[in-house]
């Protein structure tokens, strides 16, 4: 090589090195930045249209939680959920427990009134929309437990009006927290009040026999609160959380092509010391060939775009479309190993969508079985079919089974009568509950494939073996 090669070569070298240094350096000095206040976005986004502070349960329910007072522990019994299974000792703590809440269920029932709940969320650190914190979520669960349990101490003393009223008094504590602009998280636990607030009823009525007014009253007044509910699971708060992720975890050059901070890449190879190298080369390269900003938004609008379609359809019609939406999206989820890692961009609609029509047909089947009930109160028989309850108006209209084209089953049985869904093997197995299913040999040949949701008649709790001979557990 002669001299003149050797000296160019050796220019356009190190005009390379020092590219290489100057791309290096600025790779480790780049921070992400910090453009958008999510938090405040999601503020605006779930503040109520015409605001007004004085239709805001938020200052009732507060005054609700600071005079609450948690249940003892010695009734925490999972196995008890009536009030005449305790003992006599844990009989008079119930009542004295129910009675020291009397402050905070009067604010409770205040906070009922108010056409909405709504709370200005803080972060905790940085401004970021993943810390902000939800007390008020798990301090409300608590509550609306304390009035199911009310409700069921008023039913064993005849005071049917008084525990259907906290019922749906419950009810409607749950609707407060289902609105579509809320995080995932926060309508999870509406959805979760409203179950519990149904079971609570079903409970009662297997246990006790209910007057016919009361019985009436509770199925009129639990029909109007469905035919106002136009709630329909949303996804709208939870991209503001991943936008926000995104821009934090993301360099930003300005062209949408930016990648993972390397600093993200590092510090999460930390609690994954123990796994293989692959894993961790994986993890690291993804800050150098991973997703770019632009990708990353991309599937946050396609997952999105997803869950708002799936959310509207029941199971029944997505296997009749022949569409598996969450096998697409899972794919879409899995698409960049690092965001699976970082959860961004995962928005799932999977685990609301099954609660949603979970919380929706509970409450049809409570509907029906009030009405059923009714009938049976009035001619001194059960119905023949729900059918037969629309025309004499008892019932608004047939529960519709989300895992069928048709209505819930209904069966009578030697002295009462069986309401159920098919389930989600969509197969009709002539009401079998999950207790039954679990008796079954798998080598039976029964062609069973997963047991049916069962309403009625309800599940007997069972007291499990591990409590039997501790004295008061």
């Amino acid at each position: 090589m002669g001299k003149k090669k050797l000296r160019y070569f050796m220019i356009v070298s190190a005009i390379v090195l020092a590219a290489l240094i100057v791309k290096a350096v600025l790779f480790f000095t780049a921070n992400p930045k910090i453009t958008v206040d999510y938090v405040a976005e999601y503020n605006k986004i779930s503040r109520p249209q015409n605001y007004n502070p004085n239709d805001n349960a938020a200052p009732y329910y507060q005054k609700a939680f600071d005079a609450f007072v948690a249940m003892p522990d010695e009734l925490r019994k999972p196995y008890i959920n009536w009030p005449a299974d305790f003992n006599d000792i844990e009989q008079a703590l119930l009542e004295k427990w129910l009675i020291s809440n009397t402050l905070a269920f009067e604010y409770f029932r205040e906070a009922l009134n108010k056409a909405y709940y709504w709370i200005e969320r803080k972060s905790e650190e940085d401004n970021y929309i993943g810390s902000m914190r939800f007390p008020d979520s798990v301090q409300l669960r608590e509550l609306t437990e304390a009035l199911g349990w009310n409700a069921k101490l008023k039913a064993t003393k005849g005071q049917f009006q008084i525990a259907f009223e906290n019922i749906l008094g419950c009810h409607r504590a749950g609707k407060h927290k289902c609105r579509p602009n809320l995080l995932l998280m926060e309508q999870h636990i509406g959805l979760r009040i409203k179950q519990d607030a149904v079971h609570v009823a079903m409970v009662i009525l297997d246990k006790s026999k209910v007057d016919n007014k009361a019985l009436e009253f509770l199925q009129d007044t639990l029909q109007q609160e469905l035919d106002k509910d136009t709630y329909v699971p949303g996804c709208q708060a939870e991209k503001l959380f991943h936008y926000d992720t995104l821009q934090r975890t993301f360099l930003d050059n300005g062209k949408g092509t930016g990648r993972l901070w390397w600093r993200i890449g590092y510090d999460l190879i930390i609690p994954v010391a123990g796994e293989s190298e692959i894993y961790k080369r994986k993890i690291m390269l993804s800050c150098f060939t991973g997703p770019t900003r632009k990708q990353v938004a991309e599937q946050i609008e396609q997952t999105s775009a997803l869950f708002n379609h799936v959310i509207t359809k029941t199971p029944w019609q997505i296997k009749d479309e022949g569409r598996d939406y969450f096998r697409e999206i899972e794919n879409i989820n899995k698409r960049h190993f690092s965001l699976k890692i970082l959860d961004i961009g995962i928005i799932d609609p999977k685990s609301i969508f099954y609660s949603y029509h979970k919380t929706r047909t509970q409450t049809d089947a409570l509907i029906a079985v009030l009405a059923i009930l009714r009938y049976k109160a009035d001619t001194g028989q059960f119905p023949e079919s729900l059918d037969e309850l629309v025309p004499t108006g008892y019932l608004q209209s047939a529960p519709m089974d989300p895992y069928s084209s048709g209505p819930l089953v209904y069966k009578l049985t030697e002295d009462n009568f069986k309401l159920y869904s098919v389930g989600k093997d969509f197969e009709d197995n002539g009401g079998l509950t999950s207790d039954t299913y679990a008796l079954i040999p798998v080598w039976s040949g029964s062609g069973v494939g997963r047991p049916d949701i069962l309403y009625w008649p309800v599940k007997r709790i069972e007291r499990p073996p591990c409590y039997n001979n501790l004295n008061d557990y």
